[in-house]
């Protein structure tokens, strides 16, 4: 099981980096510009952030094991729908259905190592698991790249169908469940609809206007907020409770982490149409340049725990956001045409920084909330972490695909990509700027639980703790 599971959560990670890269061939293919192609990337994490919220609650209906079978079973699905799309539309829905399925492996996949094993061997697994993630991130840009030039994009966005083999053996594993459990799909359902249309109008408002399609879609959005607050003032269960989301210290986690999510994911969608076009590159060549940004991601994704413990939580948080937005700046300033070893540089930077928040912001989140509540409040923060990078994402390949580009940039190879970075640069900044005027959140005495998870979001030890309802 555990070996199965190791292997499946590489897949996973791999399978986005490895989309990314084949942006310009999906484009190419298809007709489209990069912020048509960019839900390939995108359109996968908004999904896996409503996912990563939701398979918690649905593992005590039906079973921690069924439901990360379920989960793999989508992504396989997914990947085999993706793989034969025969337009972009379908391609995007594949993805999306990927990104649902995908949202079950970070958070179940930790809770099913933390109940099979004890003591010492506990902390090896879980290890493990971060080496997988690791792992994951750092062969995402090589296989991509490889497949990407040996077969063609097709096989980058069926990456996810090697997810198969899995379904049978977790299907067995751990099937308790709690069949009295409430699990609140209206509320589930109605952020979703409403996160997907903020998404959507995010990317296609630079580039349509208000026309049908943006008008229709916000007040999608808004109607979709007006009864997500009526419902949850009804219920106190919701699935994201009021007094959650209220509470100071997930407004800052939230605020912190989504600013550098949009970054990060925002240059990882944004460099492989630009740089590609700007130098001619093939799928090896721009999986060599994405390496250094996946590589320091899973190192310091790896060391975020123990930088903390020298530095503090706000310094090592600090430290995080200013290298993602510096190196988003650095690559403004440069340009899509820079020498191959600068923007692989500045890219890097990026992934370390990137690397580096996810654990102290999920461990100082983890400190403010007891009991269920604190479960809650991980999930909760997924949820706006996700959606956090994929709207940065959104209205950063708008920019670049209507070429709107700042004065000081003009004649760039790829009109609209300096402009999208240093637009992608304020958020993390900004963030750095918050955290440093703010007065450090209270710490208590007690012993902080043990945070030393691969990243984005809260680690694989983090998300064992976020898997109940929310």
């Amino acid at each position: 099981m555990f070996g199965v599971l190791s292997a499946l959560i590489i897949i996973v990670v791999a399978n986005n980096s490895a989309g990314s890269l084949a942006q310009p061939a999906i484009g190419r293919a298809f007709g489209a510009g990069p912020a048509d192609v960019g839900w390939v990337v995108f359109g996968f994490s908004a999904t896996f952030a409503v996912g990563t919220a939701l398979w918690g609650g649905i593992s005590r209906r039906i079973g921690l094991g069924p439901s990360l079978a379920i989960g793999a079973g989508l992504v396989a699905v997914g990947s085999l729908a993706a793989a034969f799309a025969p337009n972009l539309l379908v391609l995007i829905a594949a993805r999306l259905v990927q990104g649902a399925g995908a949202g079950a492996i970070p958070t179940l996949g930790t809770t099913l190592v933390a109940r099979n094993f004890h003591g010492p061997d506990r902390a090896r697994a879980l290890g493990a698991v971060v080496a997988s993630v690791g792992t994951g991130l750092a062969v995402g840009p090589l296989v991509g790249g490889l497949a990407l030039e040996l077969i063609g994009w097709q096989a980058n966005v069926g990456l996810g169908i090697l997810a198969a083999p899995a379904v049978p053996v977790l299907y067995v594993v751990d099937r308790a469940r709690d069949p009295g459990f409430r699990l609140d799909l209206r509320g589930a359902a109605l952020i979703g609809i409403a996160a997907l249309s903020a998404t959507f109008v995010l990317n296609r408002l630079p580039v349509l206007g208000f026309g049908p399609a943006t008008l229709l879609s916000l007040a999608i959005v808004a109607t979709g907020g007006a009864l997500y607050v009526r419902h949850s003032a009804i219920h106190a269960d919701a699935f994201l409770p009021r007094r959650i989301l209220g509470a100071p210290a997930f407004l800052q986690s939230v605020l912190l982490g989504s600013l550098g999510m949009s970054a990060f994911l925002g240059s990882l969608v944004l460099a492989p149409s630009a740089v590609a076009r700007a130098h001619s590159l093939g799928g090896i060549a721009l999986g060599t340049v994405l390496l250094p940004m996946a590589v320091c991601a899973a190192l310091a994704s790896f060391n975020s725990a123990r930088i903390q413990r020298r530095l503090g939580r706000e310094a090592t948080i600090g430290s995080g956001l200013v290298a993602l937005g510096g190196g988003a700046i650095a690559l403004a300033a440069m340009g899509p045409a820079a020498p191959l070893p600068l923007l692989a540089l500045a890219l890097a930077a990026i992934g370390a920084g990137f690397g580096l928040i996810g654990t102290p912001i999920v461990a100082g989140l983890t400190h403010a909330f007891e009991g269920a509540d604190q479960a809650l409040a991980v999930g909760a923060y997924n949820l706006g972490f996700f959606l956090g990078g994929a709207a940065g994402a959104a209205i950063a390949t708008a920019v670049l695909q209507i070429g709107l580009e700042l004065p000081i940039f003009a004649g760039r190879a790829v009109a609209g990509y300096s402009s999208a970075e240093l637009l992608l640069a304020i958020g993390p900044l900004v963030g750095a700027a918050v955290l440093r005027l703010q007065s450090p959140m209270p710490i208590p005495t007690t012993s902080p639980p043990q945070a030393d998870g691969p990243g984005p979001a809260p680690g694989p030890g983090e998300v064992a703790r976020g898997s109940g309802r929310g």
